[in-house]
């Protein structure tokens, strides 16, 4: 009979406005927590942010085969991991396409990606270090010189800083914060899936340059030295600007103050001996 009466009163709650909600918000609580966040420890350890990028490898992140070099995997990852530290937390890396780093933060799938520049448009999905409102330039994580390249025997110099680019055909990195200003500036950009790409779009004559971050590119051209031979680089650049951290809006509302402290000791440590010391190893 009690049970009886108990399932009765279980199925009038289930016909109620009022129990659906509750239940909804519980439902969708234990979702957030399996499905949002599987890479954050739930139970009281210290959370493991996992921060995303682009696989070339250089001396600031080391990568071969999709992974980070055990040894010495670059001082930017060496920097990053004592700041985490410091804060409390662990680091872990993941190495993807940018556009696809884009959407996992934007979905909260990964915790932060780097190195972004500032743009309107992504800020409503991420997390950049403010100072009066602004973007801290102070607590940025890297100085990004756009570069372009073309076909060696040829030059133009109108792809200067400034420059107007009408009717050229550039290639660059899909969804490159480049890419607005090149629009801009009247060039006819091809977006593609890599810096690799677009290199040998330029070999091959399929676009008059390609642009894209100096940092990124050289490690290219320096592995793969017969695509290097037809390439030259051509100055000055097209565009000089900062790089962000960028953390998912979804971590930040629940962890601001361990991104904050990321930040900050990450800018802090930068100033210290050890950081000057420890990346002339990689120079």
């Amino acid at each position: 009979m009690f049970q009886d009466r108990e399932a009765r009163r279980a199925r009038s709650c289930f016909e109620t406005p009022e129990c659906r909600s509750a239940l909804s918000v519980i439902v969708g609580a234990v979702l957030i927590a399996g499905c949002l966040w599987p890479q954050l420890a739930l139970s009281g350890d210290q959370i493991t942010m996992v921060l995303a990028t682009t696989s070339s490898s250089n001396e600031r992140v080391r990568i071969a085969e999709a992974k980070l070099v055990a040894e010495r995997p670059g001082w930017f990852v060496e920097l990053s991991r004592r700041a985490v530290s410091d804060c409390g937390a662990k680091l872990d890396f993941a190495f993807m396409p940018w556009p696809r780093a884009l959407q996992m933060v934007e979905r909260g799938e990964v915790q932060a990606a780097f190195s972004n520049s500032f743009k309107a448009e992504r800020a409503k999905y991420g997390a950049y270090p403010l100072r009066d409102g602004k973007p801290d330039e102070d607590r940025a994580s890297k100085k990004l010189v756009y570069v372009a390249y073309a076909k060696s025997g040829s030059s133009n110099e109108t792809l200067g800083e400034g420059g107007m680019l009408q009717a050229l055909r550039l290639a660059a990195e899909k969804q490159a914060s480049i890419v607005p200003e090149l629009n801009k500036r009247g060039a006819s950009v091809y977006e593609v899936a890599s810096e690799l790409t677009m290199l040998r779009m330029v070999a091959n004559g399929l676009v008059d340059a390609a642009v894209g971050i100096e940092d990124n590119v050289q490690p290219i051209l320096d592995q793969y030295p017969d695509l290097a031979q037809l390439i030259v680089k051509l100055h000055p650049p097209i565009q000089k600007t900062v790089g962000y951290m960028m953390f998912s809006k979804i971590f930040y509302k629940y962890h601001g103050e361990l991104v904050e402290c990321f930040w900050s000791t990450s800018a802090q440590l930068r100033r210290t001996e050890w950081f000057k010391s420890m990346r002339a190893t990689y120079e």
